[in-house]
This record gives C-alpha cells, structure tokens and sequence, in this order.
C-alpha cells in the first residue's frame, strides 16, 4: 500500500491507520478524548530525518485518530453551556486538533497518544463515499 502524506505548515505527517482495537491501554475518562496522532516521516526525498526532529515535529502534529472517547466528551459546546447537538465522534474517527493540544503517552503497544479535552477537537474528516451536500444561498 502506498505511503499517505499530509502537508500541513508545521511539517510533513505519515497518515496513522488503525486497526479499530484500541491497543494503547489508555482509556478515555469524563470529557477526555485519546488521539493517535499522525506521525513524521522517518525519510522525506531521500533524506532521513533524525530522531530528536521527528519528536520536535510530531509534537506540532494536528491530525490523527480517536481511539478512546470518554463517556462525557462531545456532550455540550466547548463553553460547556449548550448540549452538543449533531454526531458525536466515535472511535476511528479521523480529526484535527489544535497544535500541542494534551499531554503525550506512550502506549501499551509503544506507539505515542495524545490525551486531550474534547474541547481540542476542532474537526472531523468527513468519508470519501459521503454524497456532498449542496449548499442554498
């Protein structure tokens, strides 16, 4: 399978697949989301990125996929004032976050999460096979 890029201005990230098990051993609590977020490449054009650049970038990574979603999260607006109304990210949803947002962990299988409010959450990847919706103005 073919190596999925994503440009952003922070840097180049390798799109994270997941298998839909959560392997982390990280579970999301209350408003709490889990995050695996999408990493740097080890090689771009044939140059290898060292180690210490790769950390410094995937900190500023801003895309990735839930794997945990706490039992709270997405219940009311980021005020915490109105209920939420519309889905609510689930699990192998593909969103975008705010740049540093939470605290990194090393999971169970070794692979680096982000643990963050769901109020960092700032989108959600919409399905290719999604018919578009047309827009009255």
């Amino acid at each position: 399978m073919e190596e999925r890029f994503i440009a952003t201005q922070f840097g180049s990230f390798s799109r994270v697949d997941w298998t839909g098990v959560n392997t982390s051993g990280i579970r999301a609590m209350c408003d709490k989301v889990v995050v695996m977020p999408d990493q740097a490449p080890d090689m771009i054009g044939g140059i290898v990125i060292p180690d210490e650049a790769k950390a410094n970038q995937g900190a500023a990574a801003t895309t990735g996929i839930l794997v945990s979603v706490g039992p709270q999260a997405f219940a009311y607006d980021s005020q915490r004032l109105v209920h939420w109304v519309g889905d609510r990210p689930v699990a192998g949803d593909r969103v975008y976050f705010m740049k540093y947002a939470g605290q990194e962990h090393t999971g169970r299988d070794g692979l680096l999460y982000r643990v963050m409010e769901d109020r960092s959450i700032a989108g959600m990847e919409e399905p290719l096979d999604q018919p578009e919706v047309k827009r009255t103005e």
